[in-house]
Formats: C-alpha cells, sequence, structure tokens
C-alpha cells in the first residue's frame, strides 16, 4: 500500500516517484480496500492461422480478497504491444479496450468477461505478444495480471492403443507413448499426463514425473495421475516416443480399469526433481496423423468381484410398521467400478408375501419385470423394487443399503420375500464367481393373537385390493419360488428404456465389455 503521508526532504519525494513509477501493473488503490484479482481462464493464447471463425478467447473471472465489497470495478486491457496484428471482437485493436463497469464485486469469486481475439490473416506464424488485464475500483484494488498471444499453436497427439482384456492380476502391461505435432509451430517442452483407475499402478517412478491421487472423473475415479515434464522441443510435423515404456501394474483388486493419456505444450512448469530414472522424449520420425488428443485404452481384467445381497428380518403384529435393511456388499476380490456399461449394479427386493411396502427409499423405485428396468417411481404397494447406488463404484468391503417400511396385513403369517444383487437391468453379474450369495431372505416374522410367532409358513392371500397379493409365493434357500403378483405397472417410461443395457457412449465410440440383456 503505497504511504500516503506527506514525505519529509527531497530524498523521499524522489523514492516515492520511483515506487509510483514501479507500480504500473497496479490499478487506482483505496487506502484498507478490498483487493481484486483478475483471474484468467488461460494465461497463454495460441491463436490461429488463419483465423478462426470461432476465435479464441479472453476469459476472466474476478477474486475478491476484501474486505467488503470492490465497488465500481472496471475492467480495462492494454493492447498496445499487439494492436498492429491483433483483432478483438472482430474489430482492429485499439491500445485499449475498456469493459462495462461492475457496481459491485462482492467478496470472493465473481463472474467476469470474454472478449473474441484473432490474428490478423497476415500475421507470420510466431509472432508474439503480451496484454494486460488492468482494472480501476472506486474503492478498492485491481491487481493486473499478463497474457501471452502467439501466433499459430503445437496441435499435439497421442499413439491410440487397442482395449485389453484378460490380464491376470500381478501381471504388467506395456504402455508405449508417441507424441506427434499436428500443428504450425513448436511446443517449447511438453507435460504428458497419464491417468490410470486404481486397479493398475505404476511400475516405475521417474525423476521427472509428479504422482498424485486425483479426484473422480466422468470415466471413473478416483484416479493415480503421473504428470511428466519434458523439455524436449517438438516440432511441427513430428513425432516424439517415450525412451522407454509406461509400464502398468495390474493389482489384485484390478477389474474394470483404464489408461488415459493427454500431451499438453509445457505452460510454464518446471520438472519435478523426484527419484528414479529421467524419462526422455526421443524423435520418431514424422507425424501420426491418426492420433488423438486424448487416448483412452480400457483394460478388463481377469478377475472377479463377489457382489453379496445382505437381507434381514423384522417382527410384528398385523397392522404394524416394520423396517428392514437391504443391501448390497462387494466381497472382493477386485473393485467394482463399471466405466463400459451404464448396466450398473442394482438390489433387486421381492416385498415378503402379506405385507405392503409403505416407506420406498429415495433410490429405489418400482421394477418393471417386463422390461427389464426401474420405472422411476417410488409408488406404495407393488410387489418388486429395484434400488440404484448413487456412488455405482463399489472398492472391496463397501455396502449399500436401504431402508424400506413395510406394513403387516391383516391375517398375514410370517412370511419371506428376498434381495437379490443383481444389474440396473437384473443381467446376470458375469464378473461374480460366487453366485451363491446373490440372494438373501428378508423376513417378517407375524406374532399371532396371543403374542407368540409361529413358524414360517406359506403366507395365506393377504387383504385389500393393492400391494402384494402373493397366494402361493414361498421363499426356499433365499431363492424366490412361486406365482408374483401384477405390478399394478405404471405409464411412465423405464428409467433405462431409452438406453442399451450394457452400452455407454464413451468418446464417440461404443464399448462393450459386458453381455447386453437379450430384448
Amino acid at each position: 500500500m503505497i504511504n500516503r503521508r506527506r514525505r519529509a526532504g527531497a530524498v523521499l519525494t524522489a523514492v516515492a516517484a520511483v515506487v509510483a513509477a514501479w507500480l504500473p501493473a497496479t490499478s487506482a488503490q483505496a487506502a484498507d480496500g478490498p483487493v481484486v484479482h483478475i483471474e484468467m481462464q488461460q494465461d497463454k493464447i495460441a491463436l490461429p492461422m488463419p483465423p478462426s471463425l470461432d476465435p479464441p478467447q479472453l476469459s476472466w473471472l474476478f477474486h475478491n480478497d476484501g474486505p467488503g465489497v470492490a465497488k465500481d470495478v472496471t475492467i480495462s486491457i492494454d493492447l498496445s504491444d499487439v494492436k498492429s496484428w491483433l483483432t478483438v471482437n472482430g474489430k482492429p485493436a485499439d491500445d485499449v479496450y475498456t469493459g462495462s463497469p461492475i457496481a459491485e464485486v462482492p467478496e470472493g469469486d465473481y463472474a467476469g468477461g470474454i472478449v473474441d481475439i484473432n490474428p490478423k490473416p497476415d500475421t507470420p506464424l510466431g509472432t508474439t505478444g503480451t496484454v494486460i488485464m488492468k482494472g480501476t475500483s472506486s474503492n478498492g484494488t485491481v491487481v493486473s495480471t499478463p497474457v501471452e498471444l502467439t501466433v499459430g499453436s503445437a496441435e499435439l497427439t497421442v499413439n491410440k492403443l487397442a482395449n485389453r482384456k484378460g490380464d491376470k492380476p500381478g501381471t504388467t502391461i506395456e504402455t508405449p507413448v508417441t507424441i506427434s505435432n499436428t500443428g504450425s509451430v513448436a511446443a517449447d517442452g511438453v507435460q504428458l499426463k497419464v491417468l490410470t483407475t486404481r486397479g493398475l499402478a505404476y511400475a516405475d517412478r521417474f525423476s521427472n514425473c509428479a504422482y498424485s491421487t486425483v479426484p473422480a472423473d466422468p470415466y471413473g475415479g478416483p484416479s493415480e495421475q503421473a504428470l511428466c515434464t519434458f523439455d524436449t522441443v517438438v516440432e511441427p510435423g513430428k513425432s516424439y516416443r517415450l525412451d522407454q515404456p509406461l509400464d502398468l501394474k495390474v493389482t489384485q483388486q484390478a477389474l474394470y480399469e483404464f489408461v488415459r493419456r493427454e500431451a499438453l505444450p509445457l505452460s510454464g512448469a518446471k520438472a519435478p526433481s523426484g527419484s528414479g530414472p529421467k524419462l526422455s522424449l526421443v524423435a520418431a520420425g514424422a507425424a501420426d496423423t491418426s492420433g488423438t488428443e486424448v487416448g483412452r485404452q480400457y483394460v478388463l481384467a481377469d478377475n472377479s468381484a463377489d457382489m453379496a445381497a445382505g437381507g434381514d428380518t423384522a417382527e410384528g403384529a398385523p397392522g404394524d410398521l416394520v423396517h428392514v435393511d437391504v443391501s448390497l456388499s462387494n466381497e472382493g476380490p477386485a473393485r467394482m467400478d463399471n466405466n463400459v456399461s451404464d448396466d450398473q449394479p442394482a438390489l433387486l427386493f421381492t416385498v415378503p408375501t402379506g405385507t405392503r411396502a409403505v416407506e420406498i427409499p429415495k433410490r429405489c423405485s418400482v421394477w418393471l419385470p417386463d422390461v427389464k428396468a426401474g420405472s422411476g417411481e417410488q409408488t406404495p404397494g407393488e410387489p418388486q423394487y429395484v434400488c440404484h447406488p448413487q456412488e455405482t463404484g463399489f472398492e472391496v468391503g463397501d455396502t449399500r443399503t436401504f431402508r424400506f417400511g413395510l406394513e403387516i396385513r391383516e391375517g398375514a403369517g410370517t412370511t419371506t420375500g428376498a434381495a437379490k444383487a443383481t444389474t440396473a437391468y437384473d443381467s446376470t453379474l458375469e464378473f461374480d464367481d460366487n453366485q451363491a450369495n446373490n440372494t438373501a431372505p428378508v423376513t417378517v416374522e407375524v406374532e399371532d393373537a396371543d403374542g407368540a410367532t409361529p413358524s414360517p409358513t406359506p403366507s395365506p392371500a393377504a387383504t385389500g385390493d393393492d400391494g402384494n397379493d402373493v397366494k402361493t409365493q414361498t421363499v426356499t434357500d433365499a431363492t424366490v419360488t412361486g406365482t408374483l403378483a401384477s405390478t399394478g405397472s405404471s405409464s411412465a417410461l423405464p428409467v433405462a428404456g431409452a438406453v442399451g443395457a450394457g452400452a455407454l457412449l464413451i468418446g464417440g465410440a461404443l464399448v462393450f465389455f459386458v453381455r447386453r440383456r437379450k430384448a
């Protein structure tokens, strides 16, 4: 903060002038006012040549450190260094572009703005320049930030790898990486980002790679990341490969796994100084025009995940409301995180005869056996419900529990239904080598008029016009037999009725690793 007190002597006055000249990047300040930072989406931008009909953008947000609200905030962009060859919002650049004032910017993050930029058509490739994002506030300080522009871009791709199936836990697979530059200018260094699901592990550690665990993404997760930095200049039209394979170990918990690879131009990042040998890039000939910006390889390991159903027992008299907890668990040895299909693990609950489901868990809906899917509705009194865990991935030992409230009908005796470990479309759990624990009994012991609990017998017909009116349903060894009642089917479309079971559109291609249910 500039000291605005009266300064004594000409020496201090001269020093103040030097300090003021040293601070052109910081706009007008108010003592003890809020401090606003301009946060750019990109601080280095490659501009296409020829100019694009969908131009790059200067895009920013505000972050107000406080204290308090910053008032009358105005952005001004210093374009003096690039105005001879840049267009802004389709027009030749002036020395300064000024945005509309913002009355108030509260503490924390706040929306900023966007400006389209393009080079003029005759601008030589490799031309560079800097714009300065500045601002003013009537009661605070707006901190400036530079953005580097370069005409032309390095377009980096990685080689495609075929999907794998049948790798056994304990084995090692090679992941060769080739990086190609199909763009118009060189990349002054490269960052290689490799992500793996947790059933795969890096066999080696390299000194120029940083290793970390990153949060979940749409393809599963969390993931293990290796971020490797290379100072090699990657010339346009050429390719470069790793001087040694990036080996991955298939762990004991591997089942549905994937590897994701992406190469990015180096943006000021310094190579980490870890232990182990250094991984290098070596020339590999002409650029591979069949590469991809993001390479994904799916690995279906030769392993199993034992999905087990959990049942429950409740006790009550006719007219009582009782609760049962049914569950779905993974007993290993593999983790279960199906990233190639929407036919995810689910629990199918058959309501015990003579009871009526009146409390339905949030993630459960009426099962429609004719279409083998949930309806998405939570209608009480139906004979079967399917439950979809919110978190579809199951680490070894994970359990998802669903609580149903059941009303015991008049005249009902002790009765048993079932919980079944299955999938969203009731497909066979092909990855589950132990099917014996896929069903579990759900029993409601009903007291007689004297308060005694009789032995389980086939339930008599329950009264009422709806609900689970099964007359001859029994359960033997936790397997439901007998005749199920009408579903009272809804007119609603099945939740997954518009999607082919077992198929998932990933990266523009349908990938199948699990058998689709028959129509």
